[in-house]
């Protein structure tokens, strides 16, 4: 519908005659008759008095469709976020960008992007444009801040941007944003988990619990950066108790075998740990830990299920949930890949690494990726 067609409707519909409409613009009722004969059409200025005169937006005034618009963004989206959950972040960055060709200020793709962006930097393809995309990654989420009023789109951006601003040395920036939001005993778990009772207090306390155990999980290994004397603080065999710590703790907590969403995270981290025994040449002990890997990446390619549910008493009917993947290959794929690294050069033709693989490349393959347009 063209603006003078939805002003004569608005107008109507208000009981207001042309020459009171002109009288609130400051203009003549002839002016306001051309709008609605469709000859000419309103200054861009006179938007805002109108749309507050009738109450409505300013896409109403010009015949958007909300609803229409609200659905296609999020079609957009959803079509973006099956590519990049399964680790295709560069088609996903571009179903976003073409998005935000025709929806400029949608927030919610402004985040995914910046999320996207920030992703594949590290990509070898992209090694001559980390610079600029890490640019376009701050001035996404300052744009998010300077106009976005959802809270939970607000604090993805903050979130991106404490983890970028210090790569460009400004790390000043990067702490007040960080210093603005709450700790953690104002997080919304913990806030719901005080108002509710009975079976949704016990959910709620499981699920803080789960997501507390899986950040000590999946930190307590990668502390071990350079120090300001640029030695790390823990050596190789230091390194091998800590992850003898890391199994322990995890069949404490999983005392019944059903890891579902950490089981990914074993894989991963017996494969780092048989790269620790090969620096230390401990070959018998590298074959093993690539052994158990191999189990849990053929487990997890062949049985997880977001559905399924934790049977271990602290996370007891907890759905295992979806998955993000930051590659685009499964884990058995993954952990082919992860096994040409030179490190393994020593134990690369022994029957033991060759029927590791050989098991391995029977369910390796890369993520499928189904749009809910092809759903």
């Amino acid at each position: 519908m063209e603006i003078g067609s939805t002003i004569k409707k608005l107008r109507r519909e208000r009981d207001i005659t042309q020459e009171q409409l002109a009288e609130y613009l400051g203009i003549s009722s002839r002016a306001v008759s051309q709008w609605e004969c469709g000859r000419t059409a309103p200054d861009i200025s006179q938007v805002p008095a109108l749309a507050h005169l009738f109450e409505v937006s300013a896409d109403v005034l010009f015949g958007i469709d909300m609803s229409r618009k609200e659905k296609q963004i999020q079609d957009l989206i959803e079509q973006a976020k099956a590519y990049w959950e399964q680790g295709y972040h560069a088609k996903g960055e571009e179903i976003l960008r073409k998005g935000l060709q025709e929806y400029p200020n949608s927030y919610p793709m402004m985040l995914d992007l910046m999320s996207c962006i920030w992703r594949i930097r590290d990509e070898p393809q992209n090694e001559g444009k980390r610079k600029s995309m890490t640019k376009e990654v701050i001035e996404l989420g300052e744009k998010i801040l300077d106009g976005c009023t959802d809270t939970e789109i607000r604090n993805g951006a903050v979130q991106l941007l404490c983890y970028t601003y210090p790569e460009t040395g400004d790390t000043g920036r990067a702490v007040s944003l960080a210093e603005k939001m709450p700790d953690r005993y104002l997080i919304k778990e913990r806030l719901l988990s005080s108002i509710y009772t009975k079976t949704k207090r016990f959910v709620a306390i499981r699920d803080i619990l789960f997501d507390m155990i899986c950040d000590l999980f999946s930190t307590m290994l990668f502390n071990n950066g350079p120090l300001d004397d640029k030695s790390r603080p823990y050596t190789d065999e230091e390194l091998i108790l800590l992850y003898k710590k890391y199994f322990a703790m995890m069949e404490l907590v999983f005392e019944d075998g059903n890891y579902g969403f950490c089981r990914q995270e074993l894989g991963w981290a017996n494969i780092e740990m048989a790269m620790v025994f090969m620096r230390l040449n401990d070959y018998e002990s590298a074959i093993e830990c690539l052994r158990t890997a191999a189990n849990h990446s053929i487990q997890w390619d062949t049985e997880y299920d977001p559905e399924d549910e934790y049977t271990c008493i602290l996370f007891r009917g907890k759905k295992f949930g979806g998955v993000l993947h930051n590659i685009t290959e499964n884990d058995s794929l993954h952990q082919l890949q992860q096994m040409k690294d030179p490190v393994f050069d020593p134990i690369r033709l022994t029957d033991a690494f060759l029927e590791i693989e050989d098991s391995l490349k029977k369910y390796a393959s890369r993520h499928e990726v189904r749009t809910t347009q092809e759903q």
